[in-house]
C-alpha cells in the first residue's frame, strides 16, 4: 500500500446506510472542508475493468472523475479504469452481469501491452483484445441499469466468441464494449426520481459502467459487524465488489461522513450503496450462496 494513507472525515449527516458511495469531488461552487479528523486508513484498493469480472488488488491509483484508474508508475503498458469494459447482449443490446451469470466474477481482465488487453477464465484459453479496437468500429449504446443507456465501442467478433462460450458455452449470443471516456453519462435522464433524493447527486457523479457512482467505499467493521449477525455464515468486503476498503472507524460509522480525505484526494458523499444479489456470489469461486446471504440478515 502507498504512503499517505490516512483516512479523514468532515461534517455532515447522510442516509443511514451500511456501505458509503462516494464520488471524487470537482471543485465547484461548494466549499471544501478546512478541518479534518482522523478516524482510520485506507486497508485496501481494488479496481474491476469488467463490470461483473475479477478484481485488481493494487498498491495505488490515480482517482479520476469517471473513477479509479491503474497509477502510470505501477503500469506501463495501457493503464486500466475501474469498470470501462461491459459484457452485452447482441440482439438487445443490455448489459449482462453476475447477477445472472455468477461465473463471471472469474473472468481476468488485465494489461498486455499499451494497446491490448488479456481476458481469462477458467477452461478457456486467453484472448488479447485491442483497446481501443482498430478503426473503423462499431460504437453500441448499452443500456445499463433502469433503462440508462450508455456509449461504448464494440471490441471485436473474437471477443464475442470468447465471452458467448466461456458464459453461454454457444458460439453467439454476448459481446464486449469498451468506454473510452469520451462522453459523460446523463443520469437526470435517467436517474431523476434519485436525483430529487440525494441532493449531492449530479451528471458529474457517474461513472463508466458502474451501477452509478464513479466509486464506492466499504468500512470493514461494517462487514465485521454483519457476519456477527449472520447464522453460520460469513462474508468478506469482496462480496461486496468496492474500490476502497477502509479501517478503523466504527461500524456503521460512515453512515454520518459527508466528506472524505485520502493522501490528497477528496471525495464527497452522494449515496448510500444499495447492494443486490451481487453480494450473495462466492467472488472467489463464482458459487451463490443457498440462503441468500448476506441480503437475507441485510433485510432484517
Amino acid at each position: 500500500m502507498a504512503n499517505n494513507t490516512t483516512l479523514y472525515v468532515a461534517g455532515g449527516a447522510t442516509a443511514a446506510t451500511i456501505l458509503g458511495a462516494l464520488i471524487y469531488w470537482r471543485k465547484r461552487k461548494e466549499i471544501i472542508p478546512w478541518t479534518w479528523e482522523e478516524v482510520g486508513s485506507l486497508k485496501e484498493i481494488d479496481l474491476y475493468p469488467l463490470k461483473s469480472g475479477h478484481r485488481i488488488e493494487l498498491n495505488r491509483a490515480d482517482v479520476t472523475e469517471l473513477g479509479l484508474r491503474q497509477a502510470p508508475e505501477d503500469q506501463k503498458g495501457l493503464l486500466l479504469r475501474d469498470r470501462f469494459l461491459v459484457v452485452y447482449s447482441d440482439k438487445e443490446n443490455e448489459f449482462r452481469t453476475a447477477r445472472t451469470y455468477p461465473k463471471m466474477v472469474l473472468i481476468d481482465v488485465a494489461a498486455h501491452d499499451a494497446e491490448h488487453v488479456s481476458l481469462d477464465a477458467p477452461t478457456m484459453r486467453p484472448l488479447y483484445v485491442r483497446i481501443p479496437p482498430q478503426k473503423p468500429h462499431k460504437e453500441v449504446q448499452v443500456t445499463l441499469f433502469q433503462g440508462e443507456v450508455v456509449n461504448g465501442i464494440d471490441c471485436g467478433d473474437e471477443a464475442a466468441l470468447w465471452l458467448s462460450r466461456y458464459i453461454l458455452e454457444k458460439d453467439s449470443g454476448l459481446r464486449l464494449a469498451y468506454n473510452d471516456c469520451s462522453k459523460r453519462r446523463e443520469l437526470d435522464k435517467y436517474q431523476s426520481k434519485l436525483m430529487k433524493f440525494y441532493k449531492n447527486l449530479t451528471n458529474f457523479s457517474g461513472g463508466l459502467y458502474q451501477d452509478l457512482t464513479s466509486v464506492m467505499m466499504v468500512n470493514k467493521n461494517s462487514v465485521l459487524d454483519l457476519n456477527e449477525r449472520m447464522n453460520n455464515y460469513q462474508v468478506t468486503p469482496k462480496n461486496f465488489r468496492q474500490n476502497l476498503l477502509v479501517e478503523g472507524p466504527p461500524a456503521y460509522d460512515e453512515d454520518k461522513w459527508e466528506w472524505v480525505k485520502i493522501g490528497n484526494v477528496v471525495f464527497r458523499s452522494v449515496a448510500e450503496c444499495t447492494r443486490c444479489i451481487m453480494t450473495t456470489i462466492d467472488p472467489e469461486n463464482g458459487i451463490r450462496s443457498s440462503n441468500r446471504e448476506p441480503l437475507k440478515t441485510l433485510e432484517q
